[in-house]
């Protein structure tokens, strides 16, 4: 099925040759005001409008003072971009969530590699970033990072003579039966974890897909022929698609020890709020919103669980600042562009939002937050699925775990039926 209508991709052919004019002509020390700029985004108003104050503050000259911000909800923010290429209003830049790169890159103009080499890009920003290099130039710069942690309730812990969380899957399988309650009728009352199912587990494909990338798959490959799925690789002598759902698969399992978790608990967030469950897999943004909804919980946070012996990746959610085909001022957009993903807004980033900066070059002041070390960390080794739709990925990755749940499938079919079906999404990516 085609993304978008005929008569759009014949006027992005047009737009591109523009943006090459365009591109060449730009200079990063070009100077001056970067004129009037919209920016789209599904990002909450309020806290880009205080990064837009933020860059205006520390540019002496009024450069940004005429950058302007529009709340698109996410759902409708690729249909609206559509919409206003061809009516030729594009905005200036789009803060776009990476996980719709695949899908949307092309309404997207590369930035060239005279703008930023690929050398000072790697050298500029975390490795997860690197998803958005191309051998032809940059669709974005990175802006957001927000990492998988795991959050751990220190009561439950304790009150299990548990003192530490797991720091490699296989201590998880070990500690789950200390963690998990259940009534002589097999009623779950409390849980170590949850695992094994999909629409009831919050940032499920996040783990899933940390699982099998620290088994050494990377789910999705470029090549020469184009995008590929590795969902059903071997690495090694591992099948590393079939280990990575058995371990996920088995938690939901009421035969096997590490029983904790099925389709009949509430979503993990709120049994992790309500302090039913002890461990909880969540993005790093989410702590501010964990400690307001519950202020006596005690809790604590600490690294996914890595693969003994194995990797120890992690997926993030990552936003990029990107240029949409038919923008009208680009130079002005990448000057915001730098601004914002520039060491001083990402300090004031990591500051209001308790986020890690997508820069290396950041300095961490652990002493002064106890889990800013620990964010910058995870983000370092972090990575970006290259998801080529996010909603029909989603429903692959669930129809799996289903299906390995209700005994439908073995783990090695549905491994070669989720890998088969991804195969085919793939093959609609330009």
């Amino acid at each position: 099925m085609k993304l978008f209508p005929t008569i759009v991709a014949g006027i992005f052919v047009g737009l591109g040759l523009i943006a090459v004019f365009i591109f060449a002509t730009f200079s990063a020390s070009s100077g001056g005001s970067a004129g009037s700029v919209t920016i789209w985004g599904s990002l909450p108003k309020d806290q880009v409008e205080q990064l837009l104050i933020a860059i205006q503050e520390l540019d002496e000259e009024g450069g940004f003072s005429n950058v302007s911000y529009q709340e698109v909800p996410e759902e409708a923010l690729v249909n609206s971009l559509v919409s206003a290429i061809a009516s030729g209003k594009a905005p200036d830049a789009v803060l776009l969530p990476v996980s719709h790169l695949l899908s949307e890159k092309t309404k997207l103009q590369r930035i060239p590699y005279s703008f930023m080499s690929r050398r000072d890009f790697q050298d500029a920003y975390i490795e997860a970033g690197e998803v958005l290099l191309s051998s032809d130039g940059i669709w974005g710069l990175p802006l957001l990072a927000d990492p998988l942690v795991m959050y751990w309730n220190r009561t439950l812990f304790a009150n299990a003579s548990v003192a530490r969380p797991p720091q490699y899957w296989d201590d998880l399988a070990t500690l789950a039966p200390a963690l998990s309650k259940t009534t002589e009728g097999g009623t779950l009352t409390q849980s170590a974890v949850g695992l094994g199912t999909w629409d009831n587990i919050a940032n499920a494909k996040a783990i899933f897909t940390t699982l099998l990338k620290q088994l050494g798959n990377d789910i999705v490959k470029e090549t020469q022929d184009g995008y590929r799925s590795s969902l059903a690789e071997r690495s090694s002598a591992i099948a590393s698609g079939d280990s990575a759902l058995r371990f996920y698969s088995e938690f939901a399992d009421p035969v096997k020890p590490v029983y904790s978790w099925n389709r009949s608990q509430p979503t993990s967030y709120d049994a992790f709020l309500a302090g039913k469950v002890a461990i909880y897999f969540g993005r790093a943004s989410e702590l501010s919103r964990i400690r307001a909804a519950n202020p006596n919980l005690n809790f604590d946070i600490a690294r996914v669980p890595s693969v003994r012996g194995g990797g120890s990746d992690v997926e993030t959610a990552m936003v990029a600042f990107v240029i949409p085909r038919g923008a009208r001022n680009t130079e002005g957009a990448l000057a915001v562009g730098q601004a914002l993903t520039g060491a001083a807004i990402q300090e004031t980033i990591e500051t209001r939002f308790r986020i890690p900066s997508v820069r290396r070059d950041a300095v961490s002041d652990s002493a002064a937050d106890p889990y800013r070390g620990m964010f910058r960390a995870t983000a370092l080794s972090s990575f970006v699925f290259p998801d080529p739709y996010p909603s029909r990925t989603d429903a692959i990755f669930k129809k799996m775990i289903e299906g390995v749940a209700s005994g439908a499938l073995t783990v090695a079919e549905a491994v070669s039926e989720g890998s088969a079906e991804l195969e085919a999404l793939l093959s609609g990516v330009q």
